[in-house]
């Protein structure tokens, strides 16, 4: 009997469903991001390169060799696979969206619709709501984890494309709170975006640390797998778990930063206005005298 073939880490694959979607969101994007350039005085290169970011991650993830060496031989390629799909593509293409790509490069006719008060946006308010995407990717994150449920999707192409749309929906969800890109829209309180976090991220660690500390392979489809790269079950779940909580704190740890600072920007903002406001009829009497 032929032993099965192992994939190699230099193969990449052409899924053309996966090739077409990244190229119709690239288009429609920098049709948007031309358009917001000429009415925006601000540098959008930031935004362009998160957003290409965010469409390589989820080109590493479902089209490198992550993926079928995920599928049947090694466990932690196919957690880094739901690590890029679920947290890092996400947020790097909500970043690469945030105003004034967005506001701006949208044509008015379809802002109006889609804006927090437009027909579409005030049916899809209740997405909007950043406990309930914190929720929903918790629930994805730790259904996907169960052994069966994970095994199953390893071993079925339907179910695993239906796997990675949950992933990546629920991250688009969850990082578009957690950024809250739009200025348009009623700022979230700083505070409780960071809750957003902390339980998207305790969710996840309910996933990794398991993983990195058992003592036992809890995944049967990869505890039998063969032992083509050199690593053993137990090995590989560990990796696995390591890698997922070392990526999460970090990915925790910079958007910690980035929304604290942004809440100390928003405080001196308001402490600035106040002291202004305070001061102005002190001024005015001075002057009188």
């Amino acid at each position: 009997m032929l032993a099965e073939p192992t994939p190699g880490w230099g193969s990449w694959g052409a899924h053309p469903l996966t090739i077409g979607w990244l190229v119709l969101v690239t288009v429609v994007y920098i049709r948007c991001y031309r358009r917001a350039g000429r009415y925006s005085s601000r540098s959008l290169t930031p935004h362009l390169v998160a957003f290409f970011l965010g469409l390589i991650a989820v080109a590493v993830a479902l089209l490198s060799p992550l993926d079928p060496v995920g599928d049947r031989w090694l466990l932690s390629a196919h957690v880094l696979q739901h690590v890029l799909l679920a947290d890092i593509a996400p947020a790097l293409i909500v970043l690469g969206w945030r105003a004034p790509v967005l506001p701006l490069g949208l044509s008015p006719r379809i802002l109006r619709v889609v804006a927090p008060g437009g027909q579409l946006g005030r049916r899809l308010a209740w997405l909007r709501n950043g406990w309930l995407a914190a929720t929903i990717w918790a629930a994805v994150q730790l259904a996907w984890g169960v052994p069966v449920l994970f095994d199953a999707a390893a071993a079925s192409a339907p179910l695993h494309v239906f796997e990675h749309l949950t992933l990546l929906g629920s991250g688009l969800l969850l990082w578009w709170a957690v950024i809250d890109p739009l200025p348009g829209e009623r700022r979230r309180p700083a505070w409780s975006r960071l809750g957003y976090l902390g339980l998207s991220r305790a969710a996840a660690a309910a996933i990794c640390l398991p993983l990195t500390w058992l003592g036992s392979a809890l995944y049967p489809r990869y505890a039998e797998a063969p032992r083509a790269y050199g690593i053993s079950a137990l090995r590989d779940q560990q990796i696995a778990g390591a890698s997922m909580c070392l990526i999460e704190l970090l990915v925790f740890g910079v958007a910690f930063m980035v929304v604290f600072l942004d809440l100390l920007s928003r405080e001196e903002r308001a402490t600035a206005v106040a002291e202004r406001a305070a001061s102005a009829p002190l001024r005015k009497v001075a002057s009188s005298d």
